[in-house]
């Protein structure tokens, strides 16, 4: 187990901007992960997330560690590490499962679809020095609160609640700095994400994600606001020097829908942290334009429109869809309805010709089995049976 000396880089950048709130809010976060320190986080289930383990890979191997706070006497155990995928292997329920949903790049921990029970402590060690310490709040997208400020939609309130002992605390919005715009050159949106945090009496030293100041307080979601922005294509739009120098990415497939069924389109790489917007054909699909239209196209919530939601299909929604992350584009699809969808009676003819043939099949095999137990019989006449 690693030693209780502790040494944090910052989280990725996007997670690290959280740490300063909207002060017309009245709230702001605690201060970013820092070297030196144990790291406190609010993050979403259902979007993927990267925990940085610090220090250049190359001066040794690093494995990832987890406790769950709420199992009293449970002691950090490893679930992963680098070198071979079956290097390690782990034995409790629990850590199989962060096993398979979990990545090493480059030594930093790359959680695929983190959901609300994987909340705990992480830390990355080299041999016996821990690297990185970092208790996790995944907060339940299922809970999400989404509001629109060109609809009058409002944010959740601060909530005072009464605590064991006559004493008080206060749930509230944590708010991340507003997101880009998710478009230039037009009407676009833009998205910021909010985390419930608590402030209760009995902790002075400042506020902490709901379930890590305490499992008895009331439920209360996570939250995205969204609001209408407008900005020109120059160079602040543009990518920043690190999206330059990585390869870029697209994804191109078909979906084939059936008819009257639900379809979800995944944008790669995107989620509720990144600007991300869709296009049907040179049609954009906007939260705003999708609310007021009220049809079978929607925007999944959990990953703040990282997914395309198609109910009901009908055929009428055939076409090309497209999805750009951070301005560039990553995915193309093309929905079209299945090949040479027979219709019911077709379909129920079809059925019975298969199963009458497979009953002559059936007798047919019984015949020739019958034939192979009869023919030693015939070879040997003389046979007694006792």
């Amino acid at each position: 187990m690693c030693p209780r000396a502790v040494a944090l880089s910052f989280l990725f950048a996007l997670i690290s901007a959280v740490a300063n709130g909207d002060p017309s809010q009245g709230v702001s976060l605690p201060e970013p992960c820092l070297p030196g320190r144990p790291c406190t986080l609010a993050l979403i289930s259902d979007n993927p997330v990267t925990l940085r383990c610090p220090g250049p890979p190359h001066q040794g191997p690093v494995s990832w560690q987890y406790a769950d706070p709420s199992q009293p006497g449970e002691r950090p155990a490893t679930f992963i590490r680098t070198g071979h995928p079956l290097a390690l292997i782990p034995t409790r329920a629990k850590l199989w499962q962060l096993r398979l949903k979990t990545r090493l790049l480059q030594g930093n921990l790359r959680i695929l679809d983190p959901g609300v029970g994987d909340s705990g402590i992480y830390s990355c060690c080299r041999g016996d020095a821990m690297l990185a310490y970092y208790e996790v709040d995944f907060q339940d997208a299922g809970r999400l609160h989404i509001s629109h400020a060109s609809l009058g939609e409002a944010a959740l309130a601060n909530t005072t609640v009464d605590l064991a002992g006559g004493a008080q605390g206060q749930l509230f919005t944590a708010w991340a700095r507003w997101q880009p715009c998710d478009r230039c050159g037009g009407p676009g949106e833009r998205k910021r994400v909010g985390f419930c945090y608590a402030q209760l009496a009995s902790r002075p030293k400042g506020p902490l994600p709901c379930r890590v100041a305490g499992r008895g307080l009331p439920q209360r979601g996570p939250e995205l606001r969204v609001e209408s922005c407008e900005v020109p294509c120059d160079r602040a739009y543009g990518p920043s020097q690190d999206e330059l120098g990585r390869a870029p990415l697209l994804v191109v497939t078909r979906y084939r829908a059936l008819p009257h069924t639900h379809a979800r389109l995944r944008c790669p790489t995107a989620s509720i942290y990144s600007p991300v917007y869709w296009q049907e054909g040179p049609t954009a699909l906007t939260w705003l334009d999708l609310h007021q239209r009220n049809g079978s196209i929607g925007l999944d919530k959990a990953t703040g429109g990282g997914t395309l939601l198609l109910s009901s299909w009908n055929g009428t929604d055939a076409g090309y869809y497209q999805c750009y992350v951070g301005g560039q584009l990553v995915g193309r699809f093309l929905v079209t309805p299945p090949r040479g969808l027979a219709s019911a009676p077709e379909l129920t003819s079809a059925y019975s010709a298969i199963e009458s043939l497979v009953v002559g099949l059936s007798i047919f095999l019984l015949f020739l089995l019958f034939l192979s137990i009869l023919q030693p019989c015939r070879g040997k006449p003389g046979a007694v049976m006792a």
